[in-house]
């Protein structure tokens, strides 16, 4: 199971960061004068659902599939004086949670903001802080705590 759900998670990465980029490319289009929503929302609903299935995945590695979070979890002391523990436990959870919020600030302070020219900036500023901390958070290979591109 656990080879499985991390599979999975390791794979929505990228539908996650194609979403991501779709979005955040997405909210730099101005709107035009005689539009009356933002243009391009299908990307902001794409991105919202990627964030949240990866989420989903990644809980179910977190809460009970990792044997990284398990023993990071028996001394959470230790973990914190082990870079790679520390990284699965906090650091990887922390980022992408922060993801969350800023995926639904940006989501709904655009949605509800007027002028449309407000709600793309906000959509623009929290968009690409997301994606930021989404690039931050993500153990890509040649760190410490990386992980392979592409799981098979």
């Amino acid at each position: 199971m656990y080879t499985a759900v991390l599979t999975i998670h390791s794979w929505m990465r990228w539908v996650t960061l194609f979403a991501a980029l779709g979005a955040t490319l997405n909210a730099f289009r101005t709107p035009l004068a005689t539009d009356e929503k933002l243009p391009g929302r299908m990307w902001d609903t794409l991105f919202m659902a990627a964030v949240d299935l990866q989420v989903l995945f990644g809980l179910l590695l977190y809460f009970g599939l990792s044997p990284f979070t398990k023993e990071a979890m028996e001394n959470f002391g230790a973990a914190m004086k082990n870079g790679g523990l520390r990284f699965w436990a906090v650091e990887h959870l922390a980022g992408m949670l922060a993801v969350i919020v800023l995926v639904r600030m940006g989501r709904i302070m655009g949605a509800n903001a007027r002028p449309l020219q407000k709600a793309r900036t906000r959509r623009l500023v929290f968009f690409t802080l997301a994606v930021l901390v989404m690039l931050a958070s993500i153990p890509w290979p040649g760190l410490s705590n990386g992980r392979p591109l592409f799981r098979i």
